[in-house]
């Protein structure tokens, strides 16, 4: 079918030009030619590029060369050129069916690539997936337990089961991009607000306030920045608001070449940090986990209330 069409348009070409054209079909025969030999290349492959330049030459030479209606060429610069226009025919011919095979080729690897992205796109949702549900589950459980313990073992168990949260939150904000996994700060921690507001600070009078700006995190920093966010609160709403009212603002930005994570309230002042002798388990806890991200905790007494500060170099949290 693919030659037939290739001889049919060589046919159209030759009969277009003898009969409508006239003489100018004599002057520059080859010329009307040239686009079906691109055309045939270009969509029909295979050879018919090369296969309508030889059916060209043929009708060139038959109706438009003397001898007319004889395949044969007595003329030398007819010859000459007969000769040049299938030499150009065959050039045009390789290039554009290499360009076609090559556009073929691009948009198989195109297709593959797509499909692979697309089944580790899946992949990665069924795997956050199973993730979340795995730490619902120890989120449970550490509640249930906590329901039977004492209260000091129920405090334990209840911040244990919130950090466990605090990790699942990462699970569903992840993006991919590439060949990695990010979460957009914005979202990740206006969740985690709420939730510290809903979990921590339902039956308190502390308001909490979240100001984060829009940046993506790799998932193995996202997971320690959350956490210390949930501990600093935590220990806002156990030490620094004995029987009254205030507010907690957590701030996350990007200050030059690097981003400041702030967790201040207006209580009654200075607290331990995680290098103090006193520190309790959540904050070395922060200190360990400020140090995953390449910095350390600062505590800057304000007035009234503390401020946790965190320094995060933009190249280690990308």
């Amino acid at each position: 079918m693919r030659y037939l069409v290739t001889v049919a348009l060589v046919a159209l070409v030759a009969w277009i030009q003898y009969s409508w054209i006239g003489d100018a079909a004599f002057r520059y025969p080859f010329l009307a030619y040239f686009p079906i030999i691109f055309i045939t290349g270009a969509f029909l492959d295979r050879g018919n590029g090369f296969f309508a330049t030889v059916l060209s030459a043929l009708a060139v030479s038959y109706f438009f060369m003397e001898p007319r209606y004889w395949i044969d060429v007595i003329n030398r610069s007819d010859q000459v050129a007969l000769a040049l226009f299938v030499v150009i025919g065959f050039a045009i011919s390789a290039v554009v069916e290499a360009l076609h095979t090559g556009l073929v080729s691009l948009a198989d690897e195109h297709a593959r690539v797509s499909e692979a992205v697309r089944d580790r796109e899946v992949l990665l949702h069924e795997l956050a997936h199973r993730t979340r549900n795995d730490f619902a589950n120890v989120v449970t459980l550490l509640n249930l337990q906590a329901r039977s313990a004492n209260a000091e073992a129920r405090e334990a168990l209840t911040s244990a089961a919130e950090r466990v949260q605090t990790i699942a939150r990462v699970h569903r904000r992840l993006e991919l991009r590439g060949e990695h996994v990010f979460v957009d700060t914005k979202s990740y921690i206006g969740e985690l607000c709420a939730d510290l507001r809903l979990s921590r600070l339902a039956m308190r009078p502390i308001a909490i306030e979240c100001n984060a700006e829009s940046h993506s995190i790799s998932l193995e920093k996202a997971v320690p920045l959350g956490l210390i966010i949930n501990e600093s609160v935590t220990n806002a709403t156990k030490h620094a608001f004995p029987q009254r009212h205030g507010s907690i603002i957590v701030d996350f930005r990007q200050e030059g070449e690097a981003y400041k994570l702030v967790v201040a309230d207006d209580g009654v002042g200075q607290r331990n940090g995680p290098e103090s002798g006193k520190a309790g388990i959540g904050n070395r806890l922060m200190g360990m986990l400020a140090a995953q991200l390449g910095s350390k905790i600062e505590v800057e007494p304000r007035s009234p209330g503390t401020a946790i500060v965190v320094t995060i170099p933009v190249k280690i949290a990308n």
